[in-house]
């Protein structure tokens, strides 16, 4: 097999996709070398662990695979940026840099916009996945003529 730099990078990004379950796309800018640092620096001081892409390996990549519509949302470097810190919040990626901004977070194989991730208070992923398995267990605790007095209640109106 010939493994040169862009192999390389063509198999982290398939990686990034198949085996990382939770992680968000951010658009990055091109910077010079400098405002880069400065970037990298903050990313690394919030404990967040990157990959940046250039734009044709990105959307060459993604043509290829089942996220074929986020191709439409590239327009530049993009980010993939993961983190498996307890405490990271929406707010604190707001403020990492001004000259990143969020695209989409991937969770299992599906793709949020950055509207759909807006409510979201805790982006831990064994967090979230816990509070929908306990909503989900009181849910099936309720009995089923609770839900259609309700859908009749509703009709009626």
């Amino acid at each position: 097999m010939d493994l040169n730099l862009k192999t390389y990078k063509h198999l982290k990004i398939k990686y990034y996709l198949k085996t990382i379950n939770f992680f968000f796309f951010f658009h990055g800018a091109s910077l010079d070398s400098e405002g880069w640092i400065k970037t990298e620096q903050a990313l690394v001081k919030n404990k967040l662990k990157y990959y940046r892409v250039f734009n044709t390996l990105m959307t060459n990549t993604l043509s290829c695979s089942i996220f074929k519509n986020l191709t439409t949302l590239l327009h530049g470097p993009v980010l993939l940026i993961n983190s498996n810190h307890p405490k990271l919040t929406s707010k604190k990626l707001k403020n990492i840099n001004p000259l990143i901004n969020l695209l989409c977070l991937k969770l299992n194989n599906k793709v949020y916009s950055k509207k759909q991730i807006k409510n979201i208070k805790d982006l831990s992923y064994i967090k979230n996945v816990s509070i929908f398995h306990r909503s989900m267990k009181s849910l099936i605790k309720i009995p089923y003529y609770k839900f259609k007095s309700k859908k009749l209640s509703l009709t009626s109106k």
